[in-house]
């Protein structure tokens, strides 16, 4: 490839005219870069990369390579190793390589040159690669090209402009010093004062990953529109009082009529009264519906009588869960209970108890009490059960990604060997299902999902098994069949009820580098076998 130079350039077809052991000092030439020799370097490791090897077989080599003549009239390389090695391997689209040739060094200098070169060596800053992006990007080039001609991975060129059409992003990524993500999510949400107010936190104090912060907030998005044009339909077709998602009070829910008394006798207000009350309005809830789970049955064909009562108890649960839906539900609130004259049944019973100077203790006020605590466990599930499918998102986002290593991570066989031996039951599932989520990720279909005919999805699995060229490859493949294989089985129970494989996955992939969330890092906690974390406040 020509590159820019003080000096003129010569193929090795010229050069090949003149004497093998001519090559001029101070030229340079394109060469075959499998006909270099690579010389002593101090650099023993050079950690070529995929985004490198891309660039160099898109673009060629751009800084020229130095090296030096010897008595045979090769060329050995002194500096640019890693370019001459890659190239050799890739190739260019010229097929060749610049090289400037250089006098013999001494050995002294040779050792000074290489070690100065790498150790002075100085990256370029963040914002001036995105600059060089955005730049690309107004001279029309899209963002697939930016990313093939730079071998720059396709979510950073994306990401980067986001980011370049909000001036509030990249004024707070300058003067705040947020990561590239972090302004990415002030570009899309800048506009969101509810979401902001949610993301700000998280800006300044940190916490879990903003890649779990901005899928959540994608989620309550999504369910705030399917919400929103619920209470506009309500107000439209059925005249009903219909709140706009903006204008929800805290905690609305608490506010729900069917859970308020009336402050001076205690009784609650009949529900065809609920338009009267002062302060009524409706508040959309966005509520998951469950089959009914009174006809479960569990056939000896899947394995039911191998379990035993629990277990099956708990796949029925888990099958309900993969059969939910959700619905919209219109619940009647007080926006002001204090004009409207209602209360809680549980500020009710103690004022009561207050009145008759008996103090709080015992009797209707403990009912109460347990009463309150119950709805209290019940909005910790809901919020947690939220979180958790928003994790699911992006740890699933994660594992499609892992699972195209090449090479195993460490403590990968302590994993696969505990899996094959013990046999857990979702393991069992994946095989006689031919590892479905493994299959949709290594071998997606169009919309996604893998294919579901037994022979189709056996052929896909055969398939897997026999793609690997290398022992670290089949081992690296083994340990994504059972990483696939517990994913397949987690559902909004996993975090409630941890086993002992969940604690272990989770464990395993966060040493791996997966960044667990709140409710995530539920599943390490040690408790008492059993015991859930909604219940005795771990969560």
């Amino acid at each position: 490839m020509s590159t820019t130079t003080s000096t003129d350039t010569t193929t090795i077809t010229e050069a090949a005219e003149a004497d093998v052991r001519g090559w001029e000092a101070g030229r340079v030439y394109e060469v075959d870069p499998a006909a270099l020799v690579i010389g002593t370097n101090v650099r023993t490791d050079t950690r070529e990369s995929k985004e490198f090897s891309a660039s160099v077989k898109a673009r060629g080599v751009i800084e020229p390579i130095t090296a030096w003549a010897d008595q045979d009239g090769s060329l050995v390389v002194e500096r640019g190793q890693r370019r001459a090695l890659t190239a050799a391997r890739v190739g260019t689209p010229s097929g060749t390589v610049p090289v400037r040739v250089i006098e013999r060094p001494g050995e002294t200098d040779r050792i000074t040159d290489q070690l100065t070169e790498n150790i002075h060596r100085e990256g370029m800053h963040a914002t001036e690669e995105h600059e060089a992006i955005e730049q690309l990007a107004l001279l029309g080039v899209s963002a697939a090209q930016i990313a093939k001609r730079t071998a720059i991975k396709r979510g950073t060129v994306d990401t980067v402009l986001s980011v370049a059409g909000s001036a509030t992003a990249k004024e707070r990524m300058t003067g705040e010093g947020l990561t590239l993500e972090q302004a990415a999510a002030v570009a899309e949400f800048e506009d969101e004062p509810w979401a902001m107010a949610t993301l700000e936190p998280h800006l300044r104090f940190g916490g879990y990953g903003i890649t779990h912060v901005v899928q959540r907030l994608r989620d309550a998005r999504a369910e705030r529109d399917l919400v929103q044009a619920e209470a506009e339909r309500l107000r439209q077709d059925e005249g009903l009082p219909a709140l706009d998602v903006v204008d929800y009070p805290a905690r609305w829910r608490d506010l729900a009529l069917c859970d308020l008394v009336r402050a001076e006798d205690g009784q609650p207000v009949a529900e065809q009264d609920w338009p009267g009350v002062p302060g009524a309005a409706v508040a959309v809830s966005l509520d998951w519906d469950y089959p009914d789970t009174d006809d479960h049955t569990q056939s000896e064909d899947d394995g039911g009588a191998d379990l035993e009562d629990d277990d099956a108890e708990d796949l029925d649960a888990r099958e309900d869960e993969r059969q939910a839906v959700q619905v919209l539900v219109p619940v009647w609130i007080c926006t002001d209970p204090q004009a409207a004259g209602l209360v809680t049944p549980w500020d009710y019973r103690l004022s009561q108890r207050q009145d008759s100077g008996t103090g709080t203790g015992g009797g209707p006020v403990d009912e109460a009490a347990q009463a309150e605590a119950k709805r209290a466990q019940r909005r910790l599930v809901r919020e947690n059960n939220t979180a958790w499918r928003s994790a699911e998102t992006v740890r699933r986002q994660w594992l499609a990604q892992f699972v195209t290593r090449k090479t195993p991570p460490k403590g990968a066989e302590d994993l696969i060997c505990h899996a094959v031996l013990t046999g857990p039951h979702w393991l069992k599932q994946a095989f006689e299902s031919s590892h479905p989520r493994l299959r949709s990720m290594l071998r997606p279909t169009e919309d996604g999902a893998p294919l579901v005919s037994y022979l189709g999805g056996h052929a896909q699995a055969r398939e897997l098994a026999d793609e690997p060229a290398s022992a670290k490859a089949a081992t690296m493949r083994a340990l994504a069949a059972i990483l696939t294989a517990w994913e397949d089985k987690t559902d909004v129970h996993t975090w409630r009820v941890p086993d002992e494989w969940d604690r272990r996955v989770m464990a395993a992939l966060t040493g791996w580098g997966y960044e667990a969330c709140d409710v995530e890092q539920l599943l390490t906690v040690t408790t008492d076998e059993g015991e859930d974390p909604a219940e005795d406040g771990t969560a």
